[in-house]
């Protein structure tokens, strides 16, 4: 009798311990849910700031009204941002910073690729960028899936608006290199990676007009 109640002691108290690991991973998953909306509330009101910092300058350097004394150090601020990417269809505005810069980093912002050529930089210029999926607050190409053929996607850099137009789009294999197809027309890439795969998607936009801003 002493036995049976002390295995039921037991079984009662392995019971208590799976329902207290269960309540414990679904609050886990729930702060995490929580941390993750917070810093995705917090990571795009910094880049709706920086976003319109850098439209700020360039109406300030188009008016001939003196500089104020602040006006350096918004722009010490904003000087990675090289240009700004916005991608109507997924409701996608960020900015670009230089490949050369120390805050160009997949984990921090979209990434520009070494290879990436600017339109001022040669005639045929192909900018090439890559951003992660998946949930994080820094998975800026999350919805980049959602894009088709034609859809629009725009590059605002040195007071030019660059439109682009989606023209092709396929898959590469993830292997901590990027081997893409050759153009000869000035075109803008995205890449990011296939959830619960190996491998990584790439869309290419062309070039089909430009305007000033």
């Amino acid at each position: 009798m002493e036995l049976l109640k002390k295995e039921k002691q037991i079984k009662n108290k392995r019971y208590s311990l799976i329902i207290f690991l269960g309540i414990f991973l679904l609050l886990l998953g729930i702060s995490h849910n929580i941390y993750n909306h917070y810093q995705q509330k917090k990571q795009d009101s910094v880049d709706n700031e920086k976003v319109e910092e850098f439209f700020e300058i360039k109406e300030e350097k188009d008016s001939d009204e003196e500089v104020s004394v602040e006006t350096p150090t918004v722009k010490e601020e904003t000087d990675n941002y090289i240009g700004v990417l916005e991608i109507p269809k997924i409701n996608l505005k960020k900015g670009i910073v230089d490949k050369t810069s120390a805050s160009n980093n997949v984990n921090k912002n979209i990434y520009t690729l070494k290879e990436t050529t600017l339109p001022d930089e040669q005639i045929n210029s192909h900018i090439i960028l890559a951003g992660h999926s998946g949930n994080s607050y820094v998975s800026f190409f999350r919805n980049l899936k959602k894009l088709d053929m034609k859809d629009k996607v725009y590059f605002y850099y040195k007071g030019v608006k660059y439109i682009y137009e989606v023209s092709n789009k396929y898959e590469i294999e993830k292997t901590g290199t990027t081997e893409l197809k050759q153009t000869n027309i000035s075109d803008i890439t995205l890449i990011t990676c296939i959830s619960g795969t190996n491998k990584q998607v790439v869309y290419v936009a062309t070039l089909i007009d430009q305007e000033n801003y």
